[in-house]
């Protein structure tokens, strides 16, 4: 017979996961159906930060879900055995055994979000409410004549409130007059934050010629030193345009850190030739031609049929889940105390395989034989190492003293970013038909060789370096978030 110590250590080595039912469970089957099976539990204890969904009408597709969060803890499940008299109900015998260790464990301690009913109320008696449900959502396989029955509007957003948590507001005097947005803004929420960077269009009559002083001051605040900052200067004299993925390559510098060195020595272009791109202090590319290799050449490849394997978009909508599936970042940010000289690459090579993939040279940098790590790529023409567009940079005439920088074009001649784009687009074929089992009918990939067809003009207003891409409608839009933050923090 087993001791109640070995008892013990027997069931301390199987572990468990604990859900916080915020409910008296009396059919465990019913139970698992409102939490969405087997299936939903696995994938919200696997995936990181992944919310747990219980809905209280599961058979409802209007239903909003209460959701509860993964804590860790330090527990165990005890089953205990109490045996009672059935004459007067007294306690005999206590038996306690451990069944397992419980490290995480779902809680519902959030609040439930809005809930709205399919239901309407008829014409001839609006004090009755009736259900609408079987006229919106088929039952089984409905008939095509299903479509074509009448049904009342009935469209409820996916969710109603923002967030779950209850937040304190901090309430602020209005803002001045002159301050106030202009009313033609389309399409921003918010006033521009830029951590004190300066932001520069292609028109604009002076380049500028140092930072502001508070991104001076921030390098203290966030415990950045001056050899940090040394660092990127010394880049920046040996070339005086750069991109932020390639200095993030260079120095081993966190993209946290870069947002608060590049404002101290760098001015960033919005527009024009140079757009997302980096330029030295003082430094003017629109008035030295020998600027041409350092301009932006702005390369997207589409794909069809089966290459979404090997050549993925850098943000996809398909994969957008809604705010509540999501554990809420609500945590305080933190000042950046790594004082140390940029990583070595042995240091390089211990971080994470998803931090590792920042400081990839393929990030910033093209050469034939290679496949782009993602369907659009903002190249510098001195990182192109293509020994035709090398030639042909090269051969390009350097123009007369009276003629002027174009605004799309810079020093290049009309259409010359069209051809770079179509040999980069070829070499990517090629390569993408040795790597995979792929037939030359199922691979149909084609550059955009114009700006009309982009999707983007030289004079939209973009502030970020990472862009995002809108599948299947050729749309992309530069993601503000690296370059925003609060002046305050």
């Amino acid at each position: 017979m087993d001791s109640p110590m070995n008892q013990f250590q027997e069931g301390l080595g199987k572990s468990l996961v604990c859900i916080e039912y915020p409910g008296r469970v009396v059919n465990v089957d019913k139970m698992l159906n409102t939490l969405g099976g087997i299936r939903s539990i696995s994938t919200a204890y696997c995936e990181k930060n992944r919310r747990l969904e219980l809905r209280f009408r599961p058979d409802d597709v209007f239903c909003k879900p209460a959701c509860g969060d993964k804590h860790q803890v330090s527990a165990v499940l005890l089953k205990v055995k109490v045996r009672r008299k059935k004459t007067d109900d007294q306690v005999i015998s206590t038996k306690a055994r451990v069944v397992g260790k419980i490290r995480d464990v779902f809680k519902f301690n959030n609040l439930c979000d809005f809930q709205y009913l399919p239901m309407h109320a008829p014409p001839n008696d609006p004090m009755k409410m009736e259900c609408i449900y079987k006229t919106l959502v088929p039952e089984g396989m409905a008939p095509l004549s299903w479509i074509h029955n009448p049904a009342m509007y009935f469209l409820p957003p996916a969710a109603f409130s923002r967030m779950d948590t209850v937040q304190g507001y901090m309430y602020r005097k209005d803002a001045p007059a002159e301050a106030t947005v202009p009313h033609n803004i389309i399409g921003r929420t918010r006033r521009r934050r830029s951590i004190h960077a300066i932001f520069v269009n292609f028109d604009v009559p002076e380049v500028p010629k140092k930072p502001r002083d508070m991104a001076l001051k921030l390098l203290r605040v966030k415990f950045l030193e001056e050899q940090h900052l040394a660092s990127v200067r010394k880049l920046f004299e040996e070339r005086p345009v750069w991109s932020k993925y390639a200095l993030m390559c260079k120095t081993k510098f966190s993209n946290d850190q870069l947002k608060f060195l590049l404002p101290s020595v760098a001015f960033y272009f919005v527009t024009g030739p140079w757009r997302v791109m980096w330029v030295r202090f003082g430094y003017d590319p629109r008035k030295d031609p020998s600027s041409r290799i350092y301009q932006t050449l702005d390369y997207r490849l589409r794909r069809k049929g089966g290459m979404k394997t090997k050549v993925k978009a850098k943000r996809s909508y398909t994969n957008y889940l809604l705010p509540y599936k999501m554990t809420p970042a609500c945590q305080a940010k933190v000042a950046l105390l790594n004082k140390e000289l940029p990583y070595s690459s042995s240091e390089a090579s211990e971080k994470s395989k998803d931090g590792a993939e920042l400081y990839q040279e393929s990030n910033y940098v093209f050469t034939p034989g290679m496949v782009p790590p993602s369907r659009q790529m903002f190249y510098q023409y001195c990182d192109v190492h293509v020994p035709e567009i090398q030639d042909m940079i090269e051969k390009v005439p350097f123009p007369v003293p009276d003629v002027k920088c174009h605004e799309r074009d810079g020093w290049l001649p009309s259409g010359f970013a069209d051809q770079c784009r179509e040999i980069i687009n070829n070499l990517v074929v090629e390569t993408l038909k040795t790597v995979g089992p792929y037939a030359d009918d199922s691979i149909n990939l084609e550059a955009n060789t114009s700006r009309k067809s982009e999707g983007i003009s030289d004079s939209s207003e973009s502030e970020g370096q990472d862009e995002e891409e809108v599948e299947d409608e050729g749309v992309w839009e530069d993601d503000l978030d690296d370059l925003q933050e609060d002046e305050t923090s």
